[in-house]
């Protein structure tokens, strides 16, 4: 057991004040997350989506983590410099792993739609997430996957119902800033009902010359002719590293 034990250890001391700063859903599938973590251990080279990278060295360092939920002082709209020139999109904001909610933008979305804090979603409408979060991202079959699942404690919801059609482009700006070396579990789950059309561009951003270590989990569930667009730009610096694992679930005639 090398690097994986300051996890572990870190999960045992923290897990009650882990789960006192999100929300019950997350929360329901956080001990099974650490569980296959602990078996499993950092996926070594011979697991084929990690043969490049020495994932135990990886995560060796000792990074901090904002498990207190600490409010993080930025004005994203200043920090931020991953403009598109001539694209019009609808702006949002990631900071470290929490839904940026302070400053939203002014643009009305079609009835129906979220865009929204994970956490704050899964409080007020748990039937929802519950349908969806952490069914497709198995924890049992990906270490790095259960490891963001039990760390995790906010993200980004992106729901759009049935036949509705988002004519703007949605940007999410995720900007790592930290005074210190951070380890950051970003969330991002979308859901297209049927028949729904949806374009997302994620940039990453980031405010300060830190070692910054990034786990991603993107689940995207696709309804039947339904539409997604998904594009990432990565606009950080070569102190950032970032694990991100995608997993998109389509039905019939859909389009990603």
């Amino acid at each position: 057991m090398g690097s994986e034990k300051q996890y572990i250890d870190l999960y045992r001391e923290t897990a009650g004040m882990i789960k006192s700063h999100s929300a019950g859903v997350l929360n329901g599938v956080r001990d099974k997350a650490f569980e296959d973590f602990c078996r499993q251990g950092f996926p070594s080279r011979k697991v084929e989506r990690y043969r490049y990278t020495d994932m135990s060295k990886l995560f060796e360092p000792d990074y901090g983590l904002n498990l207190n939920r600490l409010e993080i002082p930025i004005n994203p709209y200043e920090a931020f410099k991953c403009d598109v020139p001539n694209l019009s999109t609808s702006l949002y904001f990631v900071v470290n792993d929490a839904f940026y909610t302070k400053q939203l933008p002014k643009t009305e979305l079609p009835d129906g739609v979220i865009v929204d804090s994970l956490c704050r979603v899964a409080t007020e409408n748990p039937g929802l997430i519950e349908r969806y979060y952490a069914r497709m991202a198995k924890t049992e079959d990906d270490a790095i996957t259960a490891l963001n699942t039990m760390l995790a404690q906010d993200g980004l919801l992106v729901y759009v119902p049935k036949n509705v059609k988002l004519d703007r482009a949605v940007q999410v700006i995720n900007i790592l800033r930290s005074d210190v070396d951070l380890m950051v579990n970003r969330r991002v789950l979308i859901i297209l009902e049927q028949g729904a059309e949806a374009k997302f561009l994620f940039c990453d951003d980031s405010a300060d010359d830190r070692h910054f270590l990034t786990t991603q989990v993107i689940e995207a569930y696709v309804g039947e002719n339904a539409s997604l667009d998904l594009y990432c730009l990565e606009e950080t610096h070569v102190k950032n590293t970032r694990v991100s694992n995608v997993y998109i679930e389509q039905q019939a005639y859909s389009r990603v």
